[in-house]
């Protein structure tokens, strides 16, 4: 492919596509981690796996059809996978975190090692720290998720320096996609996918280290 600067968005849109395989790969090689034990993490991770997948099948068709007003909520979804990764990884094997989603908890009512309430703010604000660019685009989709000016100006299909206004509410109508808007959302969806890919192998590879000491102490009588 060639250089990130010089891509399109069917260039990021192949690329996402190629990422799908790479969830069937890396999530086997986490179940199989550890002598096959399963760990609440795990079934943490096989859920996202599922949903990101699915997420991907979805804004790629969003994608192609310029819909960016289903292709922004989807992004968001890609980010809430990485956000609760996140929490889930705050506890030991994932434990509390699995049982407030099993309970339909908000995360809100976990607090943190340090204390602090897992607000979706808190987790942003810590794994921003991991990823610098998804508080932004975070807060950029959360205009797609609640009815906001995304929905309005996406009626607008012209505005004169008169003031006059031509909306379309119809199909084909409206504001359109600007290409270098659909190539932005392709490659904030690429990394977030990205993303949600290196946090699942970083607990394989977690589980793996662990796994790999039992047997030393067992030797240890430990």
């Amino acid at each position: 492919l060639p250089g990130r600067e010089a891509m399109t968005w069917q260039d990021v849109a192949r690329q996402i596509k190629r990422r799908e395989r790479d969830h069937q790969k890396i999530l086997m090689a986490v179940l199989r981690a550890d002598g096959e034990r399963i760990f609440p993490m795990d079934l943490i991770a096989i859920g996202v796996m599922k949903r990101s997948r699915m997420l991907i099948q979805g804004f790629l068709v969003m994608l192609r059809s310029e819909n960016y007003l289903c292709a922004g909520p989807l992004l968001r979804m890609q980010l809430d996978n990485i956000l609760r990764l996140y929490a889930a990884s705050l506890f030991p094997s994932g434990s509390d975190t699995l049982k407030a989603f099993l309970h339909d908890m908000p995360l809100s009512k976990l607090k943190s090692p340090d204390g602090k309430p897992l607000t979706d703010k808190e987790l942003t604000i810590r794994v921003g720290k991991i990823y610098p660019w998804l508080p932004r685009v975070y807060e950029t989709t959360s205009g797609f998720v609640h009815f906001s000016r995304s929905a309005i100006m996406s009626t607008v299909e012209s505005l004169s320096e008169e003031g006059s206004l031509r909306v379309v509410v119809g199909q084909g109508g409206g504001r359109r996609w600007k290409p270098e808007e659909r190539l932005a959302a392709a490659q904030a969806f690429d990394e977030a996918t990205k993303a949600v890919l290196q946090m699942v192998a970083s607990w394989g590879h977690v589980k793996a280290v662990e796994g790999a000491k039992r047997p030393q102490e067992a030797a240890d009588g430990r």
